[in-house]
């Protein structure tokens, strides 16, 4: 390497560290979107509360868990359930955080059905319904996959779905999209980098 060139990308080395070293020193770490979430539009959305109107901008101004399933699922959802409700117990700063259960299956999961059953894990759960339509509009904006599965011939079915944590700022932009076998720790962790 010519010495001059050596000297260029040794100057820019020393600026590039010395800009990360002040940007520590200021303060200024708001977390930024991973690459999931940057990819994915997100964003507000209305759904039904029992019975009432529950809008996400409604939880401006604190982060929000964002989950998807359905109360008849035999084993994903409830785990992630479980994950959410031990996060949330992890410190008392999540005190005052909601995290959000949008079902996947509004042919049987009607408001009372959710509230029975996110009350369950916890009291900070919230559940949410709507139409087929109004629900397909949310998974659309956060990335989500879901799929009826043929009834067997008792009528019985299922709903194949993806499954992530979505990680929702004050601001009410996601940022994060976590794996499905995110520990509570590693979703606590990740909340405590919103507040």
């Amino acid at each position: 390497m010519k010495p001059k060139l050596l000297f260029v990308v040794l100057c820019l080395s020393i600026v590039a560290g010395a800009a990360s070293y002040l940007s520590i020193l200021s303060g200024d770490q708001a977390p930024k979107k991973d690459i999931k979430a940057s990819y994915l539009k997100g964003g507000d959305f209305s759904l039904s509360n029992g019975g009432d109107t529950f809008r996400l901008e409604g939880l401006r101004g604190r982060p929000v868990i964002l989950y998807f399933g359905f109360t008849f699922c035999p084993d994903i959802c409830p785990v992630g359930l479980a994950v959410i409700r031990d996060a949330l117990k992890a410190d008392e700063a999540f005190t005052d955080l909601s995290a959000l259960f949008v079902t996947l299956d509004p042919e049987r999961d009607d408001a009372t059905r959710m509230g029975e059953y996110v009350s369950f894990f916890h009291p900070s759960i919230i559940g949410l319904t709507g139409t087929l339509e109004e629900i397909t509009t949310v998974t659309t904006q956060y990335g989500t996959y879901f799929q009826k599965t043929k009834a067997d011939a008792d009528g019985a079915y299922s709903v194949d779905h993806t499954a992530y944590f979505y990680l929702i700022d004050e601001a009410g932009e996601l940022v994060r999209v976590l794996d499905h076998n995110t520990l509570p720790e590693v979703l606590a962790s990740e909340l405590k980098k919103l507040i």
